[in-house]
């Protein structure tokens, strides 16, 4: 399960939502993306959180746009970011806690990728269990739509390679299963971003995946922003609106309309339940990553990395 945002720790009863969910629902992985800024709450959040649920694997990534602090307080719009997040990290990394995976997420835009490896290559070294990138994407949730954000296929690439060379020194709980599902993703983007639709596989948001927003909506996934209801107009009882005409009208136009995109949430899922990428997956689990399929990648990662 992933509590996204905006910014999680910006509820001062994350904890317990969290606690909530684990109770009822009884995830293995419960993944939070954060800015960093409120270190003080992260860090005692994080510590609430793996202690009062020991079964569970916390993954806290923190979102670092870029290796030099002032350009990526440039792209956060907040000078401070930097440091803030720094001290974050530091935090979370002194909580040694055994179920806990603190992770470096960089989100490859237009305004960033063209300083890619050196963004990599810089971030590899802040000592995190793992480090991952995904393509910047217009979405109807994030008010990014129309704005040409998401980098072009080659641009991915580069950053991709240079990702997947630096992640190798990452040792998280989760951070060798996890990096067998991101070469097979890492490699569907490139093509999807180079115009091949088909590379993604087919899509499951509504059917396996669902995204609840703070207001109670149920979407499909938070590219379609698709409502199935609201949880408050059911008693908060999701099964209500998970078997509602409104849900079986969206996977009624889903199994007749292919609908493809980059979201890495839902494209997880997706090749997991895929016979041909689960078994890629399997024996990624236990051989060497191969390099990104694309000739810029390969420049790359026999070059600067």
């Amino acid at each position: 399960m992933t509590f996204s945002g905006g910014e999680p720790f910006l509820r001062g009863d994350l904890p317990d939502i969290i606690g909530s969910a684990v109770a009822h629902c009884r995830p293995a992985v419960v993944n939070i993306p954060t800015n960093g800024w409120f270190t003080d709450r992260v860090v005692s959040g994080v510590e609430k959180i793996c202690t009062s649920h020991p079964d569970i694997q916390l993954v806290v990534n923190l979102s670092v746009d870029h290796h030099i602090p002032e350009r990526h307080d440039v792209l956060r719009g907040a000078a401070g970011s930097y440091d803030r997040l720094m001290n974050t990290l530091a935090g979370l990394r002194a909580l040694g806690l055994t179920n806990l995976t603190v992770g470096v997420h960089t989100v490859v835009s237009n305004a960033n990728v063209a300083d890619f490896p050196e963004i990599s290559q810089g971030l590899s070294r802040l000592g995190a269990d793992s480090y991952i990138a995904e393509p910047a994407e217009e979405r109807v949730e994030l008010q990014t739509i129309g704005t040409g954000i998401t980098p072009g296929g080659s641009g991915f690439a580069r950053a991709a390679a240079a990702v997947r060379e630096n992640e190798k020194a990452a040792q998280g709980a989760v951070a060798k299963m996890a990096r067998s599902v991101r070469d097979e993703y890492y490699g569907r983007v490139v093509r999807f971003l180079d115009g091949d639709a088909t590379a993604m596989p087919v899509c499951h948001a509504g059917f396996l995946s669902v995204h609840i927003g703070a207001d109670g909506d149920v979407w499909s996934c938070c590219v379609l922003a698709r409502s199935f209801g609201n949880l408050r107009d059911h008693d908060f009882d999701f099964r209500k609106v998970w078997f509602s005409p409104a849900a079986e009208e969206f996977r009624t136009w889903m199994r007749e309309r292919r609908c493809a995109c980059p979201l890495a949430n839902a494209a997880y899922t997706n090749l997991l339940v895929e016979p041909g990428a689960a078994s890629r997956i399997a024996v990624g689990l236990v051989r060497k990553p191969a390099k990104v399929p694309h000739p810029v990648a390969a420049d790359v990662g026999s070059g600067d990395s």
